[in-house]
């Protein structure tokens, strides 16, 4: 093994459409986006792309320093809404209650900030959410817009202004948590292990102002095929698996376009699919294979439905890929399925 080869270390990011809540609240207060990305190499236009949490943390710096703000992530933070989420705040917008909408975010929290997984611990009447840094380096500015940002998600969705019982923070006190007090109306802790928020249980039963199922199950399906292209560490055919499927149902990938994605040109992208022994159609067939399947264990998804979602244009040219894939029509497969299912319930 090389040394370009030899495996990395896990590695925190977030993604790009996360930070455009301070893209906007910088440009709000009259710092130009590209100002405060001066020297930095991420495209203005580049949503799809991720960052490292210590270049997150460094940009939440640098703009508390322009801006003169010492409680900049708290500010930032106060102004999230669901599209700065992703496709997870739709998902947790459309749930019915608020103790769903963090079992999703609890889910697909990496989408946004792939920080390790959430504690999730029931105290007595009280439920703990809880992060461990990965970072000797506490990232204030960055830590208090997570934590600011959610519970502000959290009021805006559940269209009530309740506070949190406390809020945690792996850090010693700034010189003035003023703003910390009137933004989170709880108990503050600093100097703990971890980064943490505390709920009352009740909080979970509170239902959010517009539950649509309908809207809900579309964006989870979303969510899963965008889990699916979050692949880490630097397997080039795996990050390839993951870009097909997140661009399937928008229309295939040459592949020229996802050599260009991947950051390699296209004799070399061919050149690994030769060492794996595939072709560009069968690594294409590879990942719409298994998403299939998973999509037909939903029962709600609709063979039509599924169809686009792999990126066929017709209905009957899915039918014929899957039963080249399986022997079987996908409709046969799922019924088997559904059945196998049924007897194991029944144990």
């Amino acid at each position: 093994m090389t040394q370009n080869d030899s495996p990395k270390t896990r590695v925190n990011t977030a993604s790009v459409a996360y930070l455009q809540a301070l893209f906007d609240y910088a440009q709000a207060h009259d710092l130009p986006k590209e100002s405060l990305l001066a020297g930095h190499a991420l495209q203005s236009a580049d949503r799809d792309a991720r960052l490292t949490e210590a270049e997150c943390a460094a940009l939440f710096d640098r703009a508390a320093a322009l801006l003169q703000d010492d409680a900049l992530g708290l500010h930032v933070g106060e102004h999230i809404r669901p599209g700065h989420y992703g496709v997870l705040g739709y998902v947790a917008m459309n749930c019915a209650t608020l103790g769903e909408a963090l079992a999703r975010l609890n889910r697909y929290q990496a989408l946004v900030l792939d920080i390790g997984p959430m504690g999730l611990e029931l105290r007595g009447d009280e439920l703990r959410l809880s992060w461990s840094p990965d970072s000797e380096r506490p990232y204030r500015q960055l830590a208090e817009f997570n934590l600011a940002g959610l519970v502000t998600f959290a009021r805006w969705i559940s269209g009530r202004r309740e506070a949190p019982r406390r809020i945690e923070f792996n850090y010693p006190a700034p010189a003035d948590i003023r703003e910390h007090r009137r933004i989170f109306d709880c108990e503050l802790l600093f100097d703990r292990p971890c980064y943490a928020i505390g709920l009352p249980q009740a909080w979970l039963q509170q239902p959010l102002i517009q539950p649509d199922p309908t809207m809900r199950e579309l964006m989870l399906r979303l969510a899963e095929k965008q889990m699916l292209a979050l692949v880490r560490g630097d397997d080039a055919l795996a990050r390839a698996r993951g870009l097909i499927a997140q661009q399937l149902s928008e229309g295939e990938l040459t592949l020229e376009q996802l050599a260009a994605r991947l950051d390699m040109s296209a004799r070399t992208l061919q050149r690994k699919l030769r060492e794996a022994g595939l072709s560009y159609t069968q690594l294409l067939d590879q990942v719409r294979s298994a998403l299939a399947e998973r999509y037909l264990a939903d029962p709600k998804l609709d063979l039509n439905d599924l169809a686009f979602l792999l990126g066929f244009s017709e209905q009957s040219a899915f039918q014929r890929a899957f039963k080249r894939w399986k022997g079987e029509s996908p409709g046969a497969w799922r019924k088997r399925l559904h059945k196998s299912q049924q007897k194991g319930g029944s144990r």
